[in-house]
């Protein structure tokens, strides 16, 4: 690796993770960040998109991509660290530091997301916007270095990487790595480690505040003292749940993949229901391009100083969002008489699920016409008021053919990361469109409303 080197890590949630980022940022090296839910012919892609030369992971991960490596042209090392070579690597390593000038407006992560734009991108930041919000979150919430922190969010995504790993370390935080989300594993380790903060996103916080009060009497969680959420849009009854079950307060964030946290809750100042106040400058904006006014749905956009160095590869598209300094966010929002932001929803057909992960529609929708029956195809996301989405699949078929629902759900499944499988599919005559010939997903998700 030399410096300015791209080097993926795909793996699990675990302290090696965090060895290894460390070692990649320390080299000099871009870390490029894959989440483990991702199937082979999204990494392939995402791969070859990042340039990526060296790629650390585990067994089980480059097994499934054997396959796709000869045509991943600028991969030249895939480096097992549950392996005996990557053992007897490090033990042969020197212990000495490698002299890399490493200055603040080098890149250092590249994260893939979908949110503003729909379409895959790598979002990239450098050593100084990677420090941007994690002191600031830290301070809202008053982390201590006392505190132990109860962490299920992979550091693959910028919540976990920046407002949980970062900040704790800043602070001097123990963090305690939950590899996979359970209720149950979250309130062992809360017991055993006494932890007094849990970070995590609305599904994981919607699991804990449903768990029965007869089994939450059977662990000892007196330690706790607050709980962060991001990630995707909360709800505010079973936050209020959560607060009264497990006796602390919960705080809530609000960013992007592109610019870090821009709205936060503060141990002085937060309000259920809604994403706190914002940190930076902030326009609310009509499709006019006007401010609204007080208590208005409007676009929220963001003037941060630890915005992203841009999309990868992509001037035209980190030009469509990034002007003159703001950032556009394609989210809506209003703010209320105290100045605290609501998040409504997204303005792009961008699906968020509960978990915070996003689904491009158009990805879904592009396996599901690769079938030789479908004629048309669209998805849309409906949310209840209690956490859970019922994700949907509308699909056209052409005449005189046919297709099965199964033989549907198996393309899907090949594909697409499970988390952006269709719950069902509908075969249907038509899809409704706008005047403009767009899929009208309003139309659809009401259909389905009405249906219910």
């Amino acid at each position: 690796m030399k410096k300015g080197s791209h080097v993926a890590i795909l793996m699990c949630h675990s302290p090696e993770w965090v060895i290894n980022y460390f070692g990649v940022i320390k080299g000099g090296g871009v870390a490029v960040l894959f989440s483990t839910a991702l199937k082979a012919p999204e990494l392939a892609s995402l791969l070859r998109d990042s340039d990526s030369e060296i790629l650390i992971t585990e067994k089980k991960f480059s097994q499934m991509l054997s396959s796709v490596f000869p045509h991943i042209p600028l991969l030249r090392h895939v480096i097992e660290v549950d392996t005996d070579y990557y053992t007897n690597m490090v033990a042969s390593s020197s212990s000495l530091s490698v002299p890399i000038d490493i200055k603040d407006a080098d890149e250092a992560v590249i994260f893939y997301t979908c949110g503003v734009l729909g379409k895959y991108k790598g979002v990239v930041h450098t050593h100084a916007s990677i420090m941007g919000t994690p002191p600031i979150l830290s301070a809202r919430i008053q982390r201590r270095r006392e505190d132990v922190i109860i962490d299920p969010v992979s550091f693959s995504y910028l919540f976990g990487l920046f407002e949980v790993l970062f900040g704790s370390i800043i602070t001097g935080s123990t963090v305690v790595i939950v590899p996979d989300f359970t209720p149950e594993s979250v309130l062992e380790a809360v017991e055993r480690e006494k932890g007094s903060i849990i970070f995590g996103v609305p599904a994981m916080h919607n699991a804990l505040a449903m768990v029965p009060e007869e089994i939450l009497r059977g662990y000892d969680l007196g330690s706790l003292r607050l709980a962060v959420t991001a990630g995707a849009k909360s709800f505010p009854e079973l936050m209020k749940t959560l607060e009264g079950k497990f006796g602390l307060a919960v705080y809530e964030a609000y960013g992007l993949t592109e610019t870090s946290g821009v709205c936060m809750s503060s141990f002085d100042s937060r309000k259920i229901g809604t994403i706190g106040k914002p940190i930076c400058s902030i326009k609310i904006l009509d499709d006019s391009g006007r401010e609204v006014s007080q208590g208005e749905i409007g676009e929220a956009v963001f003037k941060v100083p630890w915005v992203m160095k841009g999309y990868y590869k992509a001037p035209e598209l980190t030009a469509q969002v990034l002007k003159d300094g703001w950032f556009y966010t394609r989210d809506l929002v209003r703010m209320d008489e105290e100045g605290y932001l609501e998040y409504i929803e997204k303005k792009s057909c961008i699906i968020v699920t509960p978990s915070g992960l996003k689904i491009s529609p158009s990805e879904v929708e592009s396996v599901l016409l690769s079938h030789p029956s479908v004629a048309e195809a669209a998805y849309v996301a409906i949310d209840d008021d209690w956490g859970g989405q019922m994700r949907i699949a509308f699909v056209v078929l052409n005449e005189g053919q046919y297709a099965t629902a199964e033989e549907l759900s198996d393309l899907c499944y090949q594909n697409l990361a499970n988390f952006k499988l269709p719950k069902r599919i509908e075969f249907v005559d038509s899809i409704p469109k706008t005047s403009s010939g767009e899929v009208d997903r309003n139309k659809l998700k009401e259909s389905q409303v009405r249906i219910g």
